[in-house]
């Protein structure tokens, strides 16, 4: 399945984590921070030999913490963030949250019995805010922002797709409802390959030029929106909002016009293949689902006919299908539990290389039989057939059961033959690409996007550049050669490996990178900066930036422009928000302004694009020691909150991203390597 952080963006809230390798919904273990699949299957909506049961993943032997869960009702105004907090401040841990935009009622699961009734008692008697909390045997109630919660046990949620396969077999065998009706896919009528480019490439069949008029109108909608938010929650800036409303048809900034890719077909450089079932029942299928899982789509079908898929890949996928077929082990399939094959992921560059990476999920086999597996493996594709697609790197990477321990989910990729990596050119520079490190898919649109964003930063030779959320190094080592010093940050070790590779192979020494969350060493970085000539840019996974960065960014007394590259403006709306909030205990710092913005067409024939927008702020000159909060001095207060467990955000800060609504179509994200999911971490 293809996704990507922005295209398969989903609210930040509406989390929900399945264990035993398939997704009913949006997920996230909140012990890990890491992503799984809920119950999933490789079977199709008309087999009819499969099983319906809609809760059949319960009642099998592999653990899901669904059969554990507890359902909180009657909640006050308030985010995930807030409720992960506040049961994290009395020991209490969930496995998984599930907590709607504006509900009022949340659902929290356990790993067993014990711990959900051990967190049951921790709530009883818990003072919070002046209040009491009291719990009643079965049913939970609970003082909280004076309102009374209720806690009981809840059910599991359904299976997507056999409660989708269910309803079909209601509609055949007793008629149709026009409500049952209703719920059919309206699609399933249609040829298997339209059906296909629909899912993955929506917009394959209307002309370029309309396809970059539709983008642009949604991100113009997006902005105007903005400026509503800016007017009610920033009351200093209203007289300089209605002039920009005035100037920049009712924009809050300049928007200049979109920039369109210079390739709309064959331009991705990496793709995530989906190992299953077709639409005949033939297993090993390497290719796209028609939909996504929890709309009740599993099916897969070839790529034969999508055009943003360059040619190359399409070799290849054929011939692991054949590879697959020939063997003795199945596509995986998580409802029934059985199959190993799961992920095909190919990243190609403009040169000869080719990186191919197998995700195999080993359930019952001895380490003798995957050996032998991935011997048979490297011979297929260095002498044997498979070696006709040109691979250059081959790995293999092993998906463990993350029941007994969460960690072991996140194997390393064994390097099975040819190089490690890969190597791309941008911007006449060398970029080594390993299996999970971020590359943007489309390389010749990254040029056009990093051209834009170089352009903006408006760095001279004693320009700091702070590359957060750097990746490989790609945007910052495009600038090192104009610039004093860049600083970047990232959380995947594999990219900050890769980064420092990048520096070594292009000659820059003025670059310096930390492997870190950013959030947990922004505010040390900042405290050390001599220049004040400093820029950040800022290139987050879809969900954004953490809160903390935000107040690092805005208390930070050298740091007066921000460049922010969103592949989800919607999902970004809220840290563009507080990038501009009042001054407040809570948003301390000068605000920004949003000076200019330009959409960049990164993914034609999708619904998707990137948003670039330059925030800039004016800092009176005697600014740095007094009105402004040290980072060093915020750092303390936030680990000070986290401690309390005591919730300091303004009820406005708890606005949930909205859920983006494609589906197999993808664009890379930094932990993009999981299948089906269509979250990201914070």
């Amino acid at each position: 399945m293809l996704f990507s952080r922005e295209e398969s963006s989903t609210e930040e809230t509406e989390l929900l984590m399945a264990e035993s390798g398939g997704t009913v919904s949006v997920s996230e273990d909140v012990n890990t921070g890491k992503h799984e699949d809920t119950p999933n299957s490789s079977t199709i909506d008309d087999v009819k030999s499969e099983e319906t049961d809609p809760y059949l993943y319960t009642k099998q032997d592999q653990f899901t913490s669904e059969i554990y869960k507890v359902e909180i009702q009657n909640l006050p105004r308030c985010g995930f963030k807030e409720l992960k907090k506040r049961l994290a401040s009395i020991k209490v841990n969930p496995v998984k949250i599930k907590a709607s935009h504006n509900k009022k009622f949340a659902f929290v699961t356990f790993r067993n019995e014990e711990e959900r009734e051990d967190a049951l008692n921790k709530i009883e008697g818990h003072v919070w805010k002046h209040q009491t909390l009291n719990v009643k045997v079965g049913r939970l109630k609970v003082v909280w922002k004076l309102q009374t919660l209720n806690v009981k046990k809840a059910n599991a949620v359904a299976d997507p797709l056999l409660k989708k396969r269910k309803l079909n077999e209601e509609v055949e065998r007793d008629g149709a409802s026009s409500e049952k009706k209703s719920k059919v896919d309206p699609e399933s009528n249609l040829p298997p390959d339209i059906r296909l480019k629909n899912a993955v490439t929506p917009l394959w069949n209307m002309p370029y030029e309309e396809q970059l008029k539709s983008k642009y109108s949604t991100i113009e909608g997006i902005l105007k929106n903005f400026a509503n938010q800016i007017h009610k929650h920033n009351y200093s800036m209203r007289k300089w909002l209605h002039t920009q409303r005035q100037n920049y048809k009712g924009h809050c900034c300049e928007v200049l016009p979109i920039k369109p890719s210079p390739v709309t077909t064959g331009y991705r450089n990496k793709c995530e293949f989906t190992v299953g079932l077709d639409m005949d029942g033939n297993d090993n299928t390497v290719g796209f689902r028609y939909g996504q899982y929890r709309t009740g789509n599993s099916c897969v079908g070839e790529a034969d006919h999508l055009t943003n898929i360059p040619e190359s890949m399409k070799r290849v996928a054929k011939r692991v299908q054949d590879y697959c077929r020939a063997g003795v082990h199945q596509a995986f399939n998580p409802v029934k539990q059985e199959g190993h094959w799961k992920t095909l992921t190919l990243r190609t560059c403009q040169g000869h290389g080719i990186l191919a990476m197998l995700d195999f999920h080993p359930r019952n086999l001895s380490k003798e039989t995957i050996e032998k597996e991935k011997e048979r493996l490297k011979e297929y594709f260095t002498t044997g057939p498979g070696a006709e697609t040109g691979i250059t790197s081959l790995h293999f990477h092993l998906l463990l059961d993350r029941v007994n321990d969460a960690k072991s989910f996140d194997q390393p990729f064994e390097h099975i033959a040819g190089d490690k990596a890969i190597e791309e050119t941008l911007l006449g520079m060398k970029f080594k690409v390993s299996p999970d490190s971020f590359f943007q898919v489309n390389t010749l649109a990254a040029e056009v996007l990093y051209s834009q964003i170089g352009d903006w930063c408006d760095v001279s030779p004693t320009t700091t550049v702070l590359d957060i959320c750097c990746g490989t190094g790609t945007i910052g080592l495009t600038l090192a050669k104009r610039v004093s010093h860049v600083i970047g940050i990232d959380n995947c070790e594999q990219a900050i490996e890769d980064a420092r590779e990048n520096a070594r192979l292009n000659g820059v020494e003025n670059v310096t990178y930390h492997c870190c969350n950013v959030e947990k060493i922004i505010n040390q970085i900042l405290k050390s900066l001599q220049s004040r000539d400093v820029v950040a840019v800022v290139d987050p996974p879809r969900a954004g930036l953490h809160q903390k960065v935000i107040r690092a960014l805005r208390t930070c007394p050298l740091l007066t422009r921000v460049v922010y590259v969103s592949c989800n403006p919607t999902a970004a709306k809220n840290n563009f928000l507080d990038l501009v909030r009042t001054p407040s205990r809570h948003n301390k710092g000068e605000p920004y302004r949003p000076v200019r913005a330009v959409p960049v067409d990164m993914f034609p024939q999708t619904k998707h694009c990137e948003l670039v927008v330059l925030f800039e702020r004016e800092l009176p000159s005697d600014l740095g020691n007094s009105d402004l909060d040290p980072a060093g001095q915020q750092a303390e207060e936030d680990e000070g909150n986290e401690k309390t467990g005591d919730d300091k955000q303004d009820n406005d800060n708890n606005d949930d991203n909205e859920d983006n609504d494609n589906v197999n179509s993808d664009d890379n994200d930094k932990h993009d390597n999981n299948d089906n999911n269509d979250e990201e971490d914070i």
